[in-house]
């Protein structure tokens, strides 16, 4: 009886532990020490400010809880776990408890760990915290990758929001897989990531005022959809696709989801995407857009050239009708190609007979004057690298970049001595070397001058960026060609090679961003944003001697032999 007794109670027990096992194919963790409880390690805390990270605090429901302090803000600071394994096309569900004593917010992203920092799924995604533990739950699909990645990072950023005195507290990190995702079967298509579900690429945001362009809302019955935030209203506002392949003649229909948070409308157009952009069939085409999520249609016959081209742009314009804090969301943009257009025969007129006249004396003729040639505009033979029309102020706001970077900075601060702007649409995401030697040629400026508030002499300068918003990576023109003390238009042109810093660049890869410079007659930056330049230009520390002072700015980069630039 005993023996048959301890048999069961060893069956009981075996049952037991095999139902409360988890199964294979349960999802775990993947975030070491998510509780905080064995110390920092695994996460890193970083800053350009100042401040600590420590778990001398307690958790939700246990002894210890990330504990982040700021005692200097700054532009960068993020809290990170880096080396994550992820699979691709993968729903992934992240779970955190956090809050602030003041309330201030934070970002979550999850990417690639180094360069280029490829967005993996969530990109800022702004999480609004309270002022006691608060759980907050995140769902994505990871993007960006073909195969099973181990660079992923994990990463909660404080900055914008960060202050001095703000205390931050993390418990229970949590990132598992929910599931793997089937991605949307979509009409064949002439465009490529057409519901934004592979992040943004290769769909391309240019603007002359400021915004940002992320793939972090979902869309028409799928995990993500574009995302347009308009800080700043500009005058060229676009969204676009480019060297895209059309047949000539022939009929193609655009399909696409799109509305705006105001119900603000937009323009599309299809155009030749270098110069001269010809029309290939589709102008400013003026689309009505509510405030909740429509489909649109558009059918255009392709024209403005005869043979197969691969140079096609799809538009998408903002300008004239964006606002400041305007949303716009666009998904399923599908572009196909429904027939071609039998295009009547060409037929020669048949001449009409006309009677013999007696011929008269001709007059000898009076000589007409040879005109003089129309110049004719290079074709690929110039760069634009920059053309903005701008007011220099003393504000101070924050540019969004295009790409992050190297540090993990998605923005950069921008006024006062110091304007920070993307580049001209059409600038190469590569090298300015091969095929066309930009790098090598020739810097052409002008700046147009409409208001200016004193006779103080002003330098201007632009500076070029790459990986990183440092004094080491930059390139910059010599300030002292392009100065004035009045309204007016001003030109100046050097070598490239004669930049400033010209080989701190390498001009095979891609710029991150530009930057041009207001400084006195002496070079001195008019600025008091940063304490170095403070009290060190005329007319110190009256900045109305210099501001506001509204600009058209213009670059263009011709390469060796291409002769003078066609200004915008």
């Amino acid at each position: 009886m005993g023996k048959l007794l301890f048999v069961s109670c060893l069956i009981c027990f075996m049952l037991f532990a095999i139902y409360l096992s988890p199964s294979s194919g349960e999802s775990i963790n993947i975030v070491s020490n998510p509780g905080f409880e064995s110390g920092t390690t695994n996460w890193v805390f970083y800053t350009n400010g100042a401040g600590t990270f420590l778990n001398d605090v307690p958790g939700a429901a246990t002894p210890h809880a990330g504990h982040i302090t700021i005692t200097k803000p700054g532009t960068n600071v993020q809290v990170y776990q880096k080396n994550l394994v992820l699979e691709p096309k993968t729903e992934y569900q992240l779970d955190f408890k956090a809050f602030s004593e003041n309330g201030h917010d934070l970002t979550v992203s999850i990417k690639k760990h180094s360069y280029p920092y490829t967005n993996y799924g969530s990109r800022n995604k702004v999480v609004n915290l309270g002022t006691s533990w608060g759980s907050h739950s995140i769902t994505f699909t990871t993007s960006g990758f073909s195969g099973t990645v181990n660079d992923a990072r994990l990463m909660f950023s404080m900055a914008p929001y960060d202050a001095t005195g703000d205390q931050y507290y993390f418990d229970d990190v949590i990132l598992k897989k929910v599931s793997s995702v089937t991605p949307p079967v979509t009409p064949s298509s002439i465009l490529s990531n057409p519901g934004f579900e592979s992040g943004t690429t290769p769909w391309i945001f240019y603007t002359n005022g400021a915004g940002t362009f992320l793939d972090d809302v979902s869309g028409s019955g799928s995990p993500h959809a574009g995302h347009i935030t308009i800080s700043q209203p500009g005058t060229n506002v676009q969204l676009y696709q480019k060297y895209l392949t059309l047949d000539p003649h022939s009929v193609y229909q655009l399909d696409f989801k799109a509305y705006s948070g105001t119900g603000h409308d937009l323009a599309v157009s299809i155009k030749q995407h270098g110069y001269p952009y010809n029309n290939y069939g589709l102008t400013n085409k003026v689309v009505n857009l509510g405030t909740t999520r429509e489909s649109h249609s558009i059918t255009f016959t392709t024209s403005g050239f005869s043979g197969t081209v691969n140079d096609a742009r799809l538009m998408f314009s903002m300008a004239p009708y964006d606002a400041s804090g305007d949303q716009y969301y666009f998904d399923d943009v599908i572009l196909t190609k429904v027939s071609s257009v039998t295009l009547p025969p060409a037929t020669t007129p048949t001449p009409t007979l006309t009677p013999t006249l007696t011929p008269t004396p001709t007059p000898t003729p009076t000589p007409t004057p040879t005109p003089t040639p129309t110049p004719v505009p290079p074709s690929g033979n110039q760069l634009v690298v920059l053309d903005v029309t701008h007011t220099h102020t003393t504000k101070v706001t924050y540019v969004p970049l295009l790409r992050e970077d190297i540090s993990g900075k998605t923005q950069t601060k921008s006024g006062q001595g110091f304007s920070k702007f993307n580049f001209a649409p059409d600038f190469p995401t590569s090298s300015l070397k091969t095929p066309i030697n930009y790098a090598g040629g020739t810097l052409y400026q002008r700046i147009k001058v409409n208001t200016k508030p004193s006779t103080y002499p002003v330098r201007y300068q632009i500076c070029l960026f790459q990986d990183e918003i440092t004094h080491e990576q930059h390139a910059c023109s010599q300030s002292s060609l392009l100065t004035f003390t009045g309204t007016g238009t001003y030109y100046a042109s050097q070598p490239m090679t004669s930049m400033y810093q010209y080989e701190n660049i390498d001009w095979n890869r891609e710029l991150l961003v530009a930057m041009t410079v207001v400084k006195d007659k002496n070079g001195n930056p008019v600025d008091t944003v940063y304490s170095q330049f403070v009290g060190n230009w005329l007319g110190s520390p009256n900045l109305g001697l210099y501001y506001p002072m509204d600009v058209r700015y213009t670059a263009i980069m011709v390469p060796p032999g291409g002769g003078a630039p066609v200004w915008p």
